[in-house]
């Protein structure tokens, strides 16, 4: 078995977002080269500009962009782009809104379609005649998805500063939530104050998962029930901001654990300590995978592995699988992913940024730590809390 680390308790209480002296001009820089990066895959397709409706492509152009409300589909606004200039596509019913909440002074220009019209309409007129691609199957455009697949996965800069923040308030969602909640109360109430928790701070729930490990916690992707929480339970969630996403799993054990459940639970911090070293550039979930075998092997959770995924992309979506069509895609520096590491009924999880060495995008800020050394770094996991 793997040995139990000393556990340590840090309190990290500033969660303020750290702001530039001048967010806009930083912003507005972070659009200037994402819009470079998108004029360089049009000559690729012949194409003299490109139409982008998937929320992850215009997050990421935009360096953020909180479209929030109810859409149909066919009223999603959108992005008009040669690579130099950059339009708004929306519904006037959004217009105002989006540029005094999202766009000020970010250099965008309008082209808008009135409500009892609709898109399409004004779609027509700007392709009528030209060579556009598009993020979205459309006749006669071509699709530059793939293209832009591998340029939105690194964090930029400016991206960075608000992705460690977002992974901050995650974190500290999960972290209250567990230490505020009570025996007997149900998983649904406990996903009810953690959604809370993350919108205050402007952090929308994207899933959210409250598990008895006795009961719904067998499944490798649990939600929440009527179960009266005790024992020992697991709260994650994934929350969003800005176009971001980040995830963060905590366990909390109502009373002393088993001796079983505090084992497994050690030997899954140890195992994720594992796969967090190997989050590095041109690295890749095969090679995480491959090592956590080793770790395991002749070990309980030999086959554990099967039970759950590794772990997989996110950043501007909220997960993405890394394995296409067999072939794992390898890791770039500033690429954010989940790591999950299952022993037995444990699972430890918890969002990082690819890099040498990898950083915490969901640090422990007030809970139990296990700090793991493999070789020449050191890797804080977080621990199992009990109360």
């Amino acid at each position: 078995m793997i040995a139990r680390e000393d556990s340590t308790i840090v309190v990290n209480a500033d969660l303020e977002r750290d702001v530039p002296a001048d967010p806009v001009a930083d912003r507005r820089a972070d659009v200037e080269a994402k819009l470079a990066s998108v004029g360089a895959v049009l000559p690729d397709l012949g194409c003299e500009a490109v139409v982008l409706f998937m929320p992850a492509h215009v997050s990421w152009l935009c360096g953020g962009f909180n479209l929030r409300g109810l859409f149909a589909d066919t009223e999603r606004p959108g992005i008009y782009t040669n690579g130099k200039q950059r339009w708004l596509m929306c519904s006037n019913l959004d217009t105002q809104r989006l540029f005094d909440e999202e766009l000020d002074r970010l250099g965008f220009q309008l082209k808008e379609w009135h409500w009892s019209t609709g898109r399409a309409a004004l779609l027509g007129e700007l392709t009528a005649g030209k060579k556009i691609a598009t993020d979205r199957p459309f006749p006669n455009m071509p699709l530059v998805n793939e293209k832009l697949r591998t340029v939105i996965r690194p964090l930029s800069a400016f991206d960075r500063v608000g992705y460690l923040d977002l992974g901050r308030h995650v974190a500290h969602a999960v972290e209250a939530t567990a230490r505020a909640a009570d025996p007997g109360e149900t998983e649904r109430e406990i996903a009810g104050h953690l959604a809370h928790r993350l919108l205050r701070h402007g952090v929308e729930p994207a899933a959210v998962s409250v598990a008895v490990l006795a009961g719904a916690g067998r499944y490798p992707r649990p939600g929440f029930t009527a179960a009266a929480l005790d024992g020992v339970c697991r709260l994650q969630v994934t929350g969003t901001r800005d176009g971001l996403y980040a995830t963060a799993a905590r366990t909390v054990s109502f009373g002393p654990p088993t001796p079983e459940a505090r084992r497994e639970h050690d030997d899954a911090c140890r195992l994720s300590a594992v796969y967090r070293s190997l989050l590095v550039p041109d690295g890749s979930f095969a090679a995480v995978g491959a090592r956590g075998q080793q770790v395991t092997y002749k070990t309980p959770y030999e086959f554990d592995g099967r039970q759950a995924q590794l772990g997989y992309g996110t950043g501007r979506v909220a997960a993405e699988e890394l394995r296409r069509l067999g072939q794992d895609e390898p890791f770039v520096a500033g690429q954010a992913v989940v790591t999950q590491a299952k022993c037995g009924s444990a699972l430890v999880a918890d969002t990082l940024i690819v890099g040498m060495p990898p950083a915490a995008a969901t640090p422990c800020a007030d809970w139990p730590f296990k700090r793991i050394t493999l070789g020449d770094a050191a890797f804080d996991v977080p621990d199992l809390l009990v109360r």
